[in-house]
């Protein structure tokens, strides 16, 4: 909970603990409410309101409307379920804490709208509708004077529909999400001190979004990386233009007699993506583009990193595009990634780390798959499971509510270990094959009991 939530709540549960007494012996009553009522306004103004704070809100009007009174056992039992309500909702149900950027650099982040002139969207039925993506920056910035941190989510209004629609829950579970602030600030200078900076392209899974790799994208930027985050359009759970028009999930083809087929166009549109994004960060370094990271890219220093469809568009992408120079998958579905791809391996260094296995999915035999990749990959290659994961365990999912494991697919281990192991191990990996930093973690993998090493 955030800070004067905590407060707020703890004055009101002293004030309901109050009511417990005859209205004679309760201690300085009215000056209580007076501060609860005081901490509230500042809560409000600073913190705002989320649903979750309902209950507390009521059991705070209605201690100030009893204070005098003395109760009858019946309304102190709703007081006592009041309490446990309000504390127990804002709890499981938080306000996402973003995990502290473990590296020496503050984070910049600027949002982009990029359209792919050679490149028609299949997606759509319009002859003159090109190929046209979001794309969000987080880099190694230098704070200015004015600093707005950027929230975790934009228009909550539209994509909290979306989302909800995609994880199968009740959409107004997640309307809070817009009052999480990430430790990211909107549009600041790169740092002078962390360029050349290496680059790290980042793909979602379907139904994925950019913003669900937030926390990783932190941990890289903090570390000196540029990272660059995609919504794959019509993939992507929604992808909102600057103009208000958006590109809505369509991916949803399984049973589909044509569904073979989709896949291959969907996983080239995807892998295209990546390359197109490539392409642009040359003319950014060149000048060509005017942008803000102009001069400052290490373009011998590109990594591509991706979850679930993600991961199969990385590894795609990378057999196509060799100026890739390092993948890391996580928790890859690799099904609609082509055979020979599989069978041929790819010559650039891999990490592929997801959940022990794949059994309650639609696609057991994924992690075959996996196996016949590494097998025949040339690069250093690295094949772990972290024990008690599950698909949504790579990414932010985890960070969202003790209670994720029950409505998402998230495993039993810790949520922040497995956030904090998982990006730390994707930090470790880039620096190994990007900086030439040896990984603590890579070289010592018999020392970490989560771990298992195919």
């Amino acid at each position: 909970m955030r800070p004067f939530e905590i407060i707020y709540i703890i004055l009101v549960g002293w004030g309901a603990i109050q009511i417990f007494y005859k209205a004679k012996k309760r201690s300085n009553t009215p000056l209580l409410y007076k501060v609860t009522f005081s901490v509230f306004l500042i809560h409000i103004f600073i913190e705002q309101y989320r649903w979750q704070m309902i209950p507390a809100y009521v059991l705070g009007i209605l201690l100030f409307i009893l204070y005098k009174k003395n109760i009858l056992s019946l309304g102190k039992f709703f007081i006592m379920i009041l309490m446990v309500v309000s504390f127990s909702l804002p709890s499981l149900i938080p306000v996402i804490s973003m995990p502290k950027p473990t590296g020496e650099y503050k984070i910049g982040t600027s949002i982009h709208h990029w359209i792919d002139q050679e490149r028609e969207e299949w997606f759509t039925d319009d002859p003159n509708d090109f190929r046209q993506i979001m794309i969000q920056f987080w880099y190694p910035a230098r704070l200015g004077e004015k600093n707005k941190r950027a929230p975790y989510l934009d228009r909550i209004d539209l994509r909290a529909e979306t989302m909800a629609k995609a994880g199968g829950f009740p959409k107004f579970l997640i309307q809070h999400l817009e009052l999480t602030k990430t430790n990211s600030y909107l549009n600041l200078f790169i740092d002078n001190n962390a360029t050349p900076t290496p680059i790290v392209i980042i793909s979602h899974g379907i139904t994925g979004t950019r913003h669900i790799h937030t926390a990783l994208a932190e941990r890289l930027a903090s570390h000196g990386y540029l990272v660059v985050g995609v919504d794959h359009s019509y993939d992507a759970n929604l992808t909102i233009f600057p103009d208000g028009s958006s590109a809505n999930y369509r991916s949803e083809i399984t049973g589909d007699a044509d569904s073979v087929k989709i896949r291959e166009k969907q996983i080239n549109t995807r892998t295209a993506d990546i390359s197109f994004i490539i392409d642009q960060l040359y003319d950014i370094q060149s000048g060509k583009i005017k942008h803000l990271a102009n001069g400052y890219l290490d373009l011998n220093s590109i990594g591509v990193a991706g979850h679930s469809y993600g991961g199969g568009t990385s590894t795609f992408a990378a057999y196509m595009d060799g100026r890739i120079k390092s993948v890391l998958i996580l928790d890859a579905w690799l099904n609609p990634l082509p055979k020979n791809i599989i069978y041929n391996g790819i010559d650039q260094p891999i990490l592929y780390m997801g959940r022990p296995n794949w059994d309650d999915s639609d696609y057991p035999s994924n992690n075959t798959l996996v196996d016949t990749l590494m097998k025949n990959t040339r690069g250093p290659n690295y094949h772990i499971t972290i024990k008690e994961t599950r698909h949504l365990n790579y990414c932010d999912a985890p960070l969202f509510s003790p209670l994720v494991k029950h409505i998402l697919e998230v495993g039993d281990i810790n949520r922040q270990e497995s956030v904090n192991l998982i990006n730390q191990l994707s930090l470790e990996f880039f620096d190994q094959y990007l900086r030439q930093e040896k990984s603590k973690i890579l070289n010592n993998l018999k020392l970490y009991p989560n771990i298992t090493v195919h």
